[in-house]
């Protein structure tokens, strides 16, 4: 039996995109439970000691007071992701619909003004930002972080939804509203329930985009009391040379559980999202 040879090229790359994937989590598991702090070695649950009370270094006074509480640190982290992710989704559910169901002046332009906002790089954007939010009262504050990262998601997510709304016949909508529904009423109660998936995928997106948010909250914040993990992190590797790696994988570790969790929960729904409409 002759195997094609794009076959094989397509397991190969296959094999090598798994590889990619998985042996820097698995390095980064073996660093966490590692004996050592800067290699694979034995096994121990001292790295995450922190879990007890949140506190890093809890044996060492200098140390332990340079760094806010891990706990404190995961709530401002949840605070984001989830202020980002339920912002992007109640205005891009709106914002999509009016721009597949209405037909206005300028549409086509707002479309394309959403495409090229979505490719600017936000680093520059940081300088006049960080003027608007200080005009605002905003600086230092979650809030503030939270409301620049919507910006730069939402885009993406009108687009997405859009797409799925696109993809709804018209005959659903319009029924609905023969039968005596308002406008408003076939939207929330026909429409949203069919662009769930589009929805569901747009809030993970946006959760994972605050929950990772790094750049921003490096610019716009300055107190410890509302770093994020991605300072946090940040903020080990330099203050110690990159000594504790260990240390920083188990806080990595307890970082990374909840993307795995969203991803295990909603893969059904990424799955049947494509840009512009919904698979199967």
């Amino acid at each position: 039996m002759r195997v094609k040879a794009s076959t094989i090229l397509l397991y190969a790359v296959a094999v090598v995109l798994i590889v990619v994937i998985t042996v820097p989590i698995l390095l980064l598991l073996g660093l966490a439970f590692s004996e050592s702090p800067v290699t694979i070695k034995g096994f121990t649950l001292e790295n995450f000691s922190y879990l007890r009370k949140g506190v890093l270094f809890e044996n060492d006074p200098v140390y332990s007071k340079l760094y806010p509480n891990v706990y404190s640190v995961a709530f401002n982290t949840l605070l984001l992701a989830l202020g980002n992710m339920l912002l992007v989704v109640f205005i891009s559910s709106m914002a999509g619909y009016v721009i597949s169901r209405y037909s206005f002046r300028g549409r086509s332009a707002i479309l394309g003004a959403f495409l090229v906002i979505h490719g600017v790089p936000a680093s520059v954007l940081l300088i006049a930002l960080y003027f608007m939010l200080r005009e605002m009262k905003l600086l230092n504050t979650i809030l503030g972080v939270v409301l620049v990262r919507m910006s730069v998601d939402l885009p993406l997510g009108v687009w997405v939804l859009k797409g799925f709304y696109d993809s709804i016949p018209w005959d659903l909508e319009i029924a609905s509203m023969v039968d005596g529904t308002s406008r408003l009423g076939a939207f929330y109660r026909v429409m949203l329930p069919l662009v769930k998936p589009g929805i569901f995928a747009v809030a993970l997106f946006s959760f994972l985009s605050g929950w990772g948010e790094y750049i921003f909250v490096y610019t716009f914040i300055q107190s410890q009391t509302n770093w994020t993990f991605s300072l946090l992190i940040r903020s080990l590797i330099g203050e110690m040379g990159g000594i504790n790696l260990s240390l920083i994988a188990a806080l990595s570790v307890f970082y990374l559980i909840p993307v795995i969790v969203l991803f295990v929960v909603g893969e059904k729904y990424l799955v049947r999202v494509t840009i512009g409409g919904v698979k199967g």
